[in-house]
């Protein structure tokens, strides 16, 4: 039986116009029913993904979600955190020369969910919108090497970030969970985090075991949580390393490929 199941949202929840539809909604409320908890997991800070929380009645204390790539999972109403992890600003600076040396733009989130950038540009523009929060312009170069962040992103054209992800070196691979939430953010977090590490964390904080969970998502971000989830599920409009390790393969999210999922391993096979 299903008793935890981990959404993704961009690629997957949402259509093009990013929405929910009907459809997925009326088979999250039934899996609901069904008891199986619905998790939201998303790059997102809290602020960005809280209008679906509230969408999808999922602020009681009961309800949990999974933030910035796994970066914080927490509580939904009470917000107590199950699980954190941060960098430092020292780590901070080292991925901020990288993106300076392609000329690309740099995001990081501190450990209080403040967006901080160099210099306002196009993407933080959409940063802005998607999670409804504000930017900070500051001095990368004087930020203290102890301060402690969520994440970090060099972000920029989708050609330019596939060329700096193919010529990153092997240190900096070894040190960072590096994950592509979209074609333009390339995403630094520490070496431990990312969305499948938090969907173990939250199983085992609420004594579920691995053979009981599932997962659905679409990209680069989504991958470990789909290898780990007993079932893993990939969107049609996957990238093709999705696929490749997903248990079953749904529809596309402009199809309603969330409800497809849910309908076939938790709903008593419904749809």
């Amino acid at each position: 039986m299903i008793k935890i199941c981990t959404i993704d949202l961009d690629g997957t929840l949402f259509d093009k116009n990013k929405k929910i539809s009907n459809k997925n909604k009326e088979a999250i409320f039934l899996a609901k029913e069904n008891g199986c908890r619905i998790v939201i997991a998303t790059g997102r800070p809290y602020h960005g993904v809280y209008p679906v929380l509230q969408e999808l009645d999922l602020l009681s204390d009961q309800d949990y979600v999974i933030c910035y790539n796994g970066a914080k999972v927490f509580n939904t109403k009470t917000q107590k955190l199950i699980f954190s992890s941060t960098i430092l600003g020292s780590d901070i600076k080292i991925i901020y020369q990288i993106a300076q040396r392609y000329k690309a733009y740099f995001h990081a989130f501190r450990k209080n969910e403040e967006l901080i950038t160099d210099v306002h540009n196009p993407y933080t523009d959409v940063e802005v919108k998607i999670n409804k929060i504000e930017d900070h312009i500051v001095d990368i170069n004087s930020i203290n090497h102890l301060d402690e962040f969520l994440k970090c992103m060099i972000v920029g054209p989708a050609e330019l970030l596939d060329q700096i992800e193919s010529q990153l070196n092997d240190s900096i691979k070894n040190s960072y969970s590096i994950v592509r939430s979209a074609p333009i953010f390339l995403e630094f977090l520490n070496s431990n985090t990312h969305k499948g590490a938090a969907l173990k964390a939250l199983a085992s904080f609420l004594t579920i075991s691995m053979k009981d969970t599932m997962a659905i998502g679409d990209a680069g971000n989504d991958l470990t949580m789909i290898k780990m989830a007993a079932i893993g599920v990939a969107m049609e409009n996957s990238f093709p390393e999705i696929k490749k390790v997903a248990r079953y393969v749904t529809t596309s999210n402009e199809a309603s490929g969330v409800a497809q999922a849910l309908n076939t391993y938790v709903n008593s096979k419904q749809g």
